[in-house]
């Protein structure tokens, strides 16, 4: 579907939000009209009049080349035959159409977003005279409709009040039609109802130079009662430098504009929050802000806060002038202070008091304040940043959890921190964060007074639903909201939030305040605590996999340890099976901590190995397979360790030990019982042969015997799907790299079935090759979409950060750059938590840095280019070391560097790092744009051999080296160069060509 923008530009984008451009004005002009008119049937006679010059011959002529250009472009979205054009329904969405729904359906706020200027300014001037009559009409159409939206908008938010929309809305009717006396008016009215009247009186000013004032009574009505308004209100507080409140600007903003609001009446203003958020502070920079434009501050001490009388007396002593009072203590009943300004006569004054949240809901409700301001938490980052700049001994660490154990109170955050200062304690772990909480209060009166404070607030129920909150364990937090819903009362919970003590965080429910929860989980008798665990438990234990994980976990925190482990040795088996790599993970590393008996260890320490090995952590793997190898005691479980452990060298790219690893696989086959993992360990060995340094020559025994066992493959494998579809990707990639497209076909096909045994490993290897498959066959939209529709956004494993890596290749290929870098760089951030082997790291920097250079920013490049280089022995070992250095050079040509570039051409050799499966194009680009100026036939030549060569193994490549070899040639130059360019314009890279033509010819 693609999308037509007509309002301040005519722009037209496909379902991804790419931009598609046409070649000229008139070719968008044509297709704006057509798609202005969706039902009709136009003759091409009269298409060509209405753009073209009648009596030009080459109207038609121009005429179908417009209808080519949008076709090619857009696709089939117009139907043409030999004399009628129509617009195919449903192809095309008109911003127009959305925009007269929207007024027909009285959505004046939807016309007026979307009317971002003119109606299709850009194809004014066009020399043709029945187009441009036609959009004079439609842009006048559409002025008077959001004119009429404007209007209705600002009535709207006249009668309710809303004076700043008012403003708004008669400020964009002035700007549209400078000649409508009446919304002049409009705007000076609405700026005198907001109080602003010398921002009314400057306008009238201004209309006055233009020469408006004399024939417009109405804005000199409306001036004269400004001015009235103007002078029968208190002066005016010259405002001087605002001071730096940078926690809480906020609520200094929101302080600001309550006492504008104060000078025609007075005005009781509480600031709601706990002890310790700052709302002193703020109240005292308010104060010197006030005082500083010439206005009088008064305090009230705190032991008035209570008393009617002495209250009253001290608010009636204040004179006229006096611009706020701030009573200190914290206001329990404002009825009292709303009777004592009932009593008094102090106009232009603003009373400001504290009061806890509760309190000031409650005035609220019973309109005894004028403005509440609330006071929350700070976020940790901006609560730590607020504790380094005044504690500068502290260290970013202590900084950080203090902030985060006070839940954003920056005065609990400070004692806890001069707490653990005193006493010389850094939290380095979360169970340090713990016992430092325990320290600070046991240690600090101070704390424990903040602390009082918090808990203070919380009724009998929400100190027994906060406890719960506290004490569920971090797995089980992501699904606090079950467990509260079915052990906790509904007020107990609204209580909770209204009073600030929950808040949400990537949807898992935590308690705001971590060491108040913890102070009363403190309290709970161990028994109680127990129950606590074991009712969430059984809450979750019969959810989904997640919860189920978390329920394990919560068991074991009940001291059920082997009902814990039961539940997450099966949470680990189902979710590797689902390929929910993460679930796997957190399940199978509760199991192993609580395993004691050796079955057990060793039961759970293969399936966290496993999930390990799924998302991609191969070395952690390793570390627990050596821990299991002292507790396996059976042949099969021997036999199993080797295993996993010759397939963790083969996937970090250890080569050193691949003869240990052969001996030691031969000999666990002579003990192994199980035929699925004799059958395992023979592929495995097959493996570790093929791999070998010495056999990479046609007739390789491994690769046959590997043939072999993947025509075998039973239901029972699928408990070593991981070594057999190494062997499908191992064999897949020699077959393809050697033999070509068609035979990388063929292995897909023949093996497909037999990979769909194997549960989610073998879908994943099938997936992986049919993009192979597609991308090397140019079939880039189909590789796009087969990408989209396996993408996992809940698992982050080995196969998703490959997906990623994939699909920013494939979008590179399609020229959509900026969506390429995003793709890339969360494949990289997933790459760097998962440990993924150097050469899958080094094809996303690798692919990052040509999406800057093909958009041109070449600094950048080369900043993505560094870390490739810095590795040793790139280009002997890397398999896209030939690649690094081909870039490099062809950055050294853009420069003029000749010496960099004679540097690269020796780096890489007399040819025998070229063309490959990992080096297809780049290298022998770079070369022939290195060498061009030499001998440009002999150039063309090497690219024409370069690409029948590469033909058979990636036709897309291939198809990028003919069209290089024609920007060496003659404009009139071969065939097969011709048809290169219109193979990579059908297969969506037509941007290679543009790009290849301009570069090499600069």
């Amino acid at each position: 579907m693609l999308t037509l923008r007509c309002f301040g530009e005519v722009a037209a984008s496909d379902a991804r939000g790419a931009r598609i451009t046409l070649r000229s004005r008139k070719h968008m002009g044509l297709l704006l009209y057509l798609v202005a008119h969706p039902g009709t049937v136009h003759m091409r006679e009269k298409l060509a009049d209405l753009l073209w010059d009648s009596r030009d011959r080459k109207a038609r002529h121009s005429l179908s080349q417009a209808l080519y250009d949008i076709r090619s472009s857009m696709g089939p979205v117009i139907a043409v035959d030999a004399s009628t054009v129509r617009l195919v329904p449903q192809r095309v969405t008109y911003e127009l159409d959305a925009f007269e729904r929207a007024f027909r359906a009285g959505d004046h706020e939807t016309v007026i977003d979307l009317y971002r200027g003119e109606f299709a300014p850009g194809l004014l001037n066009m020399g043709v005279d029945e187009f441009e009559r036609w959009l004079d009409g439609e842009r006048e159409r559409c002025r008077v409709l959001v004119a009429m939206a404007l209007k209705n908008v600002q009535q709207a938010a006249e009668e309710r009040g809303d004076w700043d929309q008012a403003c708004l809305a008669a400020l964009r009717i002035v700007r549209q039609n400078e000649f409508d006396e009446h919304a002049h008016s409009t705007l000076m009215r609405a700026l005198c109802m907001k109080g602003d009247y010398a921002s009314a009186l400057a306008y009238y000013r201004a209309l006055e130079k233009c020469g408006w004032v004399a024939s417009a009574d109405t804005l000199t009505e409306t001036a004269a009662w400004a001015r009235s308004q103007f002078d029968a209100a208190p002066p005016v507080l010259r405002e001087r430098h605002k001071p730096q409140v940078s926690d809480r600007g906020g609520e200094f903003r929101q302080l600001s504009l309550a006492l504008r609001s104060s000078r025609a009446a007075p005005v009781r203003l509480v600031l709601a929050g706990e002890r310790g958020f700052g709302r002193e502070d703020v109240v005292r920079h308010f104060a010197r802000f006030v005082r500083g434009g010439g206005g009088l501050v008064q305090w009230l001490s705190p032991d008035l806060a209570g008393t009617r009388e002495n209250l009253a007396l001290e608010l009636g002593r204040y004179p006229g002038k006096t611009r706020l009072i701030v009573i200190r203590a914290d206001v329990r009943d404002w009825a009292a202070v709303d009777e004592a300004m009932r009593s008094a006569d102090f106009p232009g004054a603003m009373v400001v008091g504290f009061s806890n949240p509760a309190v000031a809901r409650q005035a609220e409700a019973a309109r005894l304040v004028d403005f509440t301001i609330p006071f929350d938490p700070l976020t940790t980052e901006a609560c730590a940043a607020s504790i380094q700049t005044s504690e500068r001994k502290c260290s970013p660490r202590q900084a950080i959890e203090s902030a985060r154990l006070s839940g954003g109170n920056p005065a609990l955050a400070r004692a806890i921190l001069r707490a653990w200062l005193r006493h010389g304690f850094s939290p380095t772990t979360a169970s340090d964060r713990e016992s430092g909480g325990r320290l600070a209060y046991e240690r600090s009166a101070e704390v424990r007074s903040l602390v009082g404070d918090q808990l203070e607030t919380l009724s009998l129920p929400e100190e027994r639903l906060a406890m719960t909150l506290a004490l569920l364990t971090h797995p089980a937090r992501a699904y606090a909201e079950s467990v509260v819903a079915g052990h906790s009362s509904r007020d107990a919970l609204e209580g909770l939030r209204a009073k600030g003590w929950l808040h949400s965080e990537t949807g898992q429910w935590t308690v705001s305040r971590p060491l108040a929860g913890t102070v009363l989980a403190w309290s709970l008798p161990p028994d109680e605590r127990t129950e606590v665990h074991r009712a969430a438990a059984r809450t979750l234990e019969n959810a989904g996999l997640g919860a189920r994980a978390a329920a394990a976990s919560e068991f074991a925190a009940a001291g059920e340890s082997s009902r814990g482990f039961s539940v997450a040795c099966e949470v680990a088996q189902e979710a590797l099976r689902r390929g929910r790599s993460p679930v796997a993970g957190q399940a199978a590393a509760l199991a192993f901590e609580h395993a004691t008996a050796g079955a057990d260890r060793l039961r759970s320490g293969f399936l966290l190995s496993e999930a390990e090995f799924q998302r991609g952590r191969f070395r952690r793997a390793m570390s627990v397979l050596h821990q299991i190898a002292a507790v396996a005691e059976t042949g099969n479980d021997l036999s199993r360790v080797q295993l996993a452990l010759a397939r963790a060298d083969v996937a970090t790219g250890d080569r050193l030990a691949t003869g240990l690893h052969r001996r030691n696989l031969a000999e666990a086959r002579s003990q192994a019982t199980d035929p699925a993992l004799l059958r395992a360990l023979a592929v495995q060995m097959a493996v570790l042969e093929a791999m070998d340094a010495e056999p990479r020559r046609a007739g390789n025994p491994g690769f046959e015997r590997i043939r072999v066992h993947l025509r075998r493959i039973v239901r029972e494998d699928a408990d070593y799907a991981g070594v057999w579809c190494d062997a499908f990707r191992l064999l897949f990639h020699r077959v393809g790299g050697r033999s070509g497209l068609a035979e990388a076909r063929l292995a897909l096909e023949t093996y497909r079935h037999g990979l769909g045994r194997l549960g989610y490993e073998g879908l994943r290897a099938a997936t992986a090759a049919e993009f192979w498959v597609a991308m090397r066959g140019a079939r880039l939209h189909d590789a796009l979409q087969l990408l989209e529709d396996t993408s996992e956004t809940h698992n982050e494993n080995r196969h998703e950060s490959a997906n990623l890596n994939n699909l920013g290749a494939v979008l590179l290929e399609l020229g959509n750059f900026e969506r390429a870098l995003d793709e890339l760089g969360r494949c990289r951030e997933m790459d760097e938590a998962l440990e993924t082997p150097p050469e899958a790291r080094a094809c996303a920097l690798l692919n990052q840095a040509q999406c800057f250079f093909f958009k041109g920013d070449y600094a950048r490049c080369r900043d993505y280019m560094e870390p490739l280089l810095r590795r040793p022995g790139l280009t002997g070992r890397h398999p896209f070391g030939a690649q690094a250095w081909a870039l490099t050079g062809l950055l050294a040509m853009t420069d003029d560097d000749q010496r960099e570039v004679d540097a690269c051409l020796e780096l890489l050799g007399d040819g025998s790092n070229g063309v490959g499966e990992n080096d297809l194009y780049l290298v022998t680009w770079f070369r022939a744009a290195a060498m061009g100026t030499r001998d440009p036939r002999e150039t063309v030549a090497d690219l024409i051999e370069a690409a029948d060569h590469t033909a058979e193994i990636d036709r897309l490549s291939a198809e990028k080296l003919r069209v290089l070899a024609g920007t060496y040639s003659s404009p009139h130059g071969r065939g097969d160069q011709r048809e290169a360019r219109g193979f990579l314009r059908s297969a969506g890279a037509s941007w290679f060509v543009r790009f290849a033509h301009n570069w090499l010819r600069a």
